[in-house]
């Protein structure tokens, strides 16, 4: 039921219009560069969805070493073939509710007991789709749970794939993905590419992943024949499915024991527990496993090299810029800018973790002007680069500390000896400077390619630091005229938080020498 192989269940977009294919012809067509997008896909559905076709695909071609994988073919029936070769000659491998549940679906295991043990062992999971996928990926008052409908098979697809790639460690029982740092890590999906489109960048990912295969398979352990499709053999749950040296380098996981049903209102979801992680060894917890769209960690203190997980603050300037020019992270070649002319795009996406809780879906999308491609490409020509970033860094850090401390001064009403640690204020503060924050935020990198002509760096850095002091003294003065100050200690807190500004700016010498500032009278005026 819902065949993959055959029946037109995802909905894409092309120039001629919409359209529903089976997956053997949405591949076809991304070779054919005919996709421009897809219907039904969710934001933090995307680049699950996209590696996974990547994954998919260049394992196929990886059981054709006769077709060039830099031109892979626009033709369906090949397609079906590598599919159904990768699924072991399962076809039920390839449908989303298969009856009997001794054979694989859709990204679940076979049931060795059959119904009998999932009368036993399986419980209601979810009787909607984006009831399975958004179980901790999203607020409620955010993202509305169990509103897709339950009879719709896309859906289902996307919520599932989601649900069994990209999952991490949520109590005993609901193991995670091997492909991340820990249960508590994330798997974020990032590439430079030169063209985000979903045909352009399907094929050259394609391309560049299977350039890099025999590499993975010599470093990593991997099989050059093994096993892609992790559904499609039997799960026992008391232990790990299978271990790393019996996969091959693009494998697909399923991670958690889930069925799906179908009853009289559609389809619903039936899960278990597991005693173990589907994919082992056990001490294998730092998600170094070749990863095309994983950098690694090479300043990880207790495990030497592990996986990057992304930090509650998410794709902040500082580690987008540690990323780009390699400091403390090893990168894939999928990150890595190639050779050739044009621009390029910095992509990334993922959803950060905790301990039983999500800090929210992150991405972020730079371009890289032409100009700077050669830049990137040679290590000499990239580290002066990299260090006038983090020059203009330093100084926005500098920055956002002086507004923090003018902005506490003031609602302290601008006491001798500031509090950091007063609760009651600290949440307006972050607030308040967070808007600044955004602002340098989203020009730093447009700044910073500006200075990819060493003769234009210091013109580049004085710009950069009067529109960091442009934006604080401003945001000061929008919170002067919002925060309910009481009229006896009005002029005292704004005329310190303004001294404080100042001073604190000029310390981080963000201020010209001779710069001058308005006389008392006039923030007298402004004060009331």
């Amino acid at each position: 039921m819902h065949d993959l192989l055959h029946d037109s269940l995802i909905g894409l977009r092309t120039r001629a219009g919409e359209a529903k294919v089976s997956l053997p012809e949405l591949l076809a067509r991304l070779c054919g560069g005919e996709v421009s997008g897809y219907t039904g896909l969710r934001p933090h559905q995307a680049d699950p969805w996209h590696v996974f076709l990547v994954q998919i695909a260049a394992s196929v071609l990886a059981r054709n070493p006769a077709v060039d994988p830099a031109r892979p073919p626009a033709d369906a029936d090949f397609w079906r073939a590598g599919l159904l070769d990768l699924a072991e000659g399962q076809a039920s491998a390839w449908e989303l509710v298969v009856e009997d549940v001794t054979k694989p679906a859709f990204m679940q295991h076979p049931l060795v007991e059959g119904v009998e043990e999932l009368r036993k062992a399986f419980k209601l999971k979810a009787s909607s789709p984006d009831e399975l996928d958004v179980l901790v990926t999203a607020k409620d008052h955010d993202l509305k749970i169990a509103r897709a409908c339950a009879t719709a098979a896309e859906p289902w697809l996307f919520s599932l794939l989601t649900y069994q790639t990209t999952s991490g460690f949520l109590g005993q029982g609901n193991y995670g993905t091997v492909r991340m740092n820990g249960g508590f890590g994330s798997r974020p999906v990032i590439s430079v590419v030169r063209s985000d489109a979903p045909a352009a960048r399907f094929i050259e990912e394609v391309g560049v992943i299977c350039s890099g295969r025999r590499e993975t398979v010599t470093r990593h352990g991997f099989l050059d024949r093994g096993l892609v499709l992790c559904w499609s053999r039997p799960w026992q749950r008391d232990d790990s499915m299978c271990f790393i040296n019996e996969l091959e380098p693009f494998f697909v996981e399923a991670v958690r024991p889930v069925r799906l049903v179908s009853g009289v209102d559609g389809m619903f979801a039936m899960g278990a527990i597991s005693k173990a992680r589907l994919i082992g060894p056990k001490a294998l917890d730092s998600g170094v496993l070749g990863d095309p769209w994983i950098p690694i960690n090479v300043a990880d203190n207790k495990k030497g090299e592990s996986a990057l997980t992304l930090a509650a603050a998410g794709w902040t300037p500082e580690k987008l810029v540690d990323l780009l020019f390699e400091k403390g992270f090893r990168l894939m070649p999928l990150q890595k800018a190639r050779s050739g002319s044009g621009d390029l795009l910095f992509i990334g996406s993922a959803i950060v973790r905790g301990q039983g809780t999500t800090e929210g879906f992150h991405s972020f999308r730079v371009p890289v002007p032409a100009k700077v491609r050669a830049t990137l490409l040679g290590a000499q020509a990239a580290q002066p680069l990299a260090a006038f970033a983090r020059e203009l860094l330093q100084a926005a850090a500098a920055a956002a500390a002086a507004l923090r401390a003018a902005l506490m001064s003031m609602a302290e009403g601008g006491p001798e000896k500031l509090d950091p640690e007063k609760k009651s204020i600290a949440a307006w503060t972050k607030q308040v400077s967070a808007i600044a924050t955004h602002r340098w935020n989203d020009r730093f990198f447009p700044t910073l390619w500006q200075a990819a002509d060493p003769s234009a760096r210091e013109s580049v850095k004085s710009e950069w630091k009067a529109s960091l002091v442009a934006e604080v003294r401003q945001a000061l003065q929008d919170a002067e005229q919002r925060l309910p100050t009481p009229s006896a200690r009005r002029w005292r807190a704004v005329t310190q938080a303004r001294g404080l500004l100042e001073a604190m700016l000029r310390k981080a010498a963000l201020l010209p020498e001779r710069e001058t500032r308005p006389e008392s009278e006039e923030m007298e005026e402004q004060a009331q």
